[in-house]
């Protein structure tokens, strides 16, 4: 691996011509609370934490699946360690240079990780699976259960069919379950089937919440794309809204109009890296560093709607995250 940083300026490619895109500078510290840094194709965890460092990022949350990540908790652990020692090593050697922020190296200490089993998963559900989350959770690095939840969308480009929706609710259960009973933070992945008006995998999450419990650390509505509606319904359960790149897509206005009517005290920002990067670079490889994008993006867009102070926005997604996870 290469001791230089790439350049903190995204580069896309269309239309056989590169345009480079600076990252906005951050209104205030940022928080990319959930990112895979295992499920990068082409890119080396340890840099991209460095650029995020560099960039204005101050909190990362990241996340373990004993059922979808192609490594043991063990493994994974070693490697998490041995990303945010290079990562440190990257920012020390280029000094923090162009950096938007004093101390870019704080962010290395405030990396935490997330331990849970997405629906697709579901059907490889044990009794020793749950018992890999037990385990994860002794580690000073992990923060909570995650992503968890239910997903009735029929996935055609990667040919994924969804479990049973009793099977998913059952497994989202026992997960929740350790959640709340250990008074940890969650974050959960809802999606409905295309066309589905009425939500169903959002309707039958909220109530497996009303029942089990929403955990008092906390639960987190990963990668929002749904109406004002749903969102209201979330918080009225005492969740917080996590908006990534998919909420500056064209197409998705109405998720920017539930952003502007969400509490403040309940937004948060993510990348879901490495899938849909933010706008102007929708279509590349994301990374936790392009949070910089959708924060900037969402807090004008609000602001321009609500007359609140942009900065002030950011500042209240950073006050959750660090409450949420540190």
């Amino acid at each position: 691996m290469s001791g230089a940083l790439e350049p903190l300026v995204f580069c896309k490619r269309s239309r056989n011509r590169v345009r480079g895109y600076p990252a906005p500078v951050p209104l205030a510290p940022l928080a990319d609370t959930h990112a895979h840094l295992t499920c990068f194709w082409e890119k080396d965890p340890a840099s991209c934490l460095a650029r995020a460092a560099l960039v204005g990022v101050r909190q990362l949350t990241t996340l373990f699946d004993p059922v979808g990540d192609d490594m043991g908790l063990p493994d994974f652990q070693v490697r998490l360690r041995s990303w945010l020692a290079d990562a440190r090593r990257l920012i020390a050697e280029g000094e923090g240079a162009g950096a938007a922020v004093d101390d870019p190296s704080a962010l290395i200490d405030r990396v935490r990780y997330l331990v849970g089993v997405h629906p697709y998963g579901a059907p490889a559900y044990t009794d020793e699976i749950e018992a890999v989350l037990y385990a994860a959770l002794v580690d000073d690095l992990c923060a909570g259960i995650g992503e968890i939840g239910l997903d009735y969308h029929v996935d055609l480009d990667d040919r994924v069919e969804p479990a049973p929706r009793g099977l998913q609710i059952e497994v989202f259960s026992r997960q929740l379950s350790i959640a709340a009973e250990g008074d940890l933070p969650v974050e959960l992945h809802l999606r409905n089937a295309a066309g589905d008006t009425a939500r169903a995998a959002h309707a039958d999450a909220f109530r497996v919440l009303a029942d089990v419990g929403v955990p008092r650390a906390g639960c987190v509505l990963h990668c929002f794309g749904e109406d004002r509606a749903t969102m209201e319904r979330a918080c009225e359960l005492g969740c917080h809204i996590a908006y990534g790149g998919a909420a500056t897509f064209n197409r998705n206005e109405g998720v920017r109009e539930a952003f502007a009517a969400t509490p403040l005290d309940r937004i948060l920002f993510e990348t879901d890296c490495p899938y849909m990067a933010p706008m102007p670079l929708r279509g590349s490889e994301c990374e936790p560093a392009m949070v910089t994008f959708t924060a900037d993006a969402l807090a004008r867009d609000r602001a321009a709607r609500t007359g609140e102070d942009p900065a002030a926005i950011q500042r209240a997604a950073w006050g959750n995250a660090v409450r949420l996870f540190g």
